[in-house]
């Protein structure tokens, strides 16, 4: 390979463009470098991002201009360790930081095998009979309620309006565990994605129903059929979310503060405040507020990506807990910083872990399915 190939086999790993086989061998490169470094304070960052740059360069071919490295501050050496790793592992970070002390040590110290969650869920029929989707075939799983309920082959959950007597047929619900999720398309045709430890429960059918009334816990995304006489409500603890047909997220989880809905398209009402596309509603302490949103950054999940936009530490720990089905044990109190970036949640949780000691200041180590923060 001569110095043109390489130059352009990198910039098209960095702008996405690489096939299989050409990403494998610039990350083979690189992990050659990383392997050899161990991170022990400011001064190593001062050197790092030169040093696995040159060693990468050197791999493809490529002469090493001379000349003496510019000392960095910490923000900007940070910034181009995390750009760097993105030629490594396809990522992207950057930190912000709420201190302005010097970091302490940290260690990449590679965890266990932890892979990504993965299309699971089960469902709970009216009647009390639990149907386990990863194990159900494809094709008719039961009827409820006049409606017909299969499994496709796109491993999504389908109900289908077979009859006029639903209003009384108890409801059902399907949930996700943790490293879990599911889409699901109700009998009006609404369409729901539900994340990771959530449970949407619903009547089989909506004949005969003045209302289409869901009840969420955790985080769904929905794409709401259409129907001006029978709007569409969707209850969370507290908060309520009523539409006639639109595409919406609501965050519920137990364990975050807020309760978040974020409207993409149309027009939905929150426990009384209107959003228009691009608004999110945030309920905390029995108080509704609204506030501008990033609808990509809400719904990115859905797509198969996490995107940080200056969530907390914690914040982020608990998104990695229940996609990856971990436990986070924090041996000391971490310091407070906020995470922004974005990486597929189809990686293995080394990869996500070591950015994160790397631009969080932060180490960990894997026992089972148990992550421990190490300051």
């Amino acid at each position: 390979m001569n110095e043109q190939q390489a130059a352009e086999l990198l910039k098209k790993y960095l702008d996405g463009t690489a096939t299989g086989p050409e990403r494998a061998m610039v990350e083979r490169w690189y992990e050659t470098e990383a392997a050899k470094k161990q991170l022990s304070g400011e001064g190593d960052f001062e050197h790092l991002g030169a040093e696995l740059w040159a060693g990468t360069l050197e791999r493809a071919g490529l002469p090493q201009r001379s000349g003496r490295v510019r000392r960095l501050t910490w923000y900007r050496v940070a910034a181009a360790v995390a750009v760097l790793l993105a030629v490594g592992g396809g990522l992207m970070f950057y930190l912000g930081r709420a201190t302005t002390s010097s970091p302490a040590i940290v260690t990449v110290t590679p965890p266990a095998q932890v892979l990504p969650g993965s299309n699971k869920a089960v469902l709970t029929l009216g009647n009390g009979d639990v149907i386990s989707l990863n194990d159900a075939a494809n094709g008719e799983i039961a009827q409820q309620g006049g409606a017909r309920i299969s499994k496709t082959q796109e491993g999504q959950l389908l109900y289908e309006q077979e009859g006029a007597a639903a209003g009384t047929a108890k409801p059902n619900t399907i949930s996700t565990p943790r490293g879990g999720h599911y889409r699901i398309d109700l009998p009006d045709g609404t369409r729901v994605w539900l994340n990771a430890a959530s449970r949407l429960t619903f009547p089989p059918s909506f004949a005969g129903l003045a209302e289409r009334r869901v009840e969420l816990s955790g985080e769904a995304y929905f794409e709401v059929a259409k129907d001006a006489a029978r709007p569409f409500k969707v209850i969370s603890q507290a908060n309520t979310v009523e539409v006639l047909g639109t595409a919406f997220n609501i965050n519920a989880y137990n364990d975050e503060p807020d309760v978040k809905t974020t409207l993409v398209q149309g027009a939905v009402k929150v426990n009384g405040s209107t959003l228009r596309p691009g608004q999110q509603a945030v309920l905390h302490n029995g108080n509704t507020s609204v506030r501008e949103a990033e609808t990509a950054v809400e719904t990115a999940w859905k797509n198969g990506e996490f995107i940080f936009s200056g969530q907390d530490f914690k914040t982020v720990m608990r998104m990695i807990s229940r996609w990856y089905d971990v436990d986070v044990v924090y041996e000391t109190e971490p310091r407070r910083f906020r995470i922004g970036g974005e990486v597929s949640r189809n990686r293995n949780i080394r990869e996500v872990l070591k950015m994160l000691e790397v631009t969080g200041n932060v180490k960990f180590t894997v026992e089972g399915r148990t992550v421990k923060v190490i300051r």
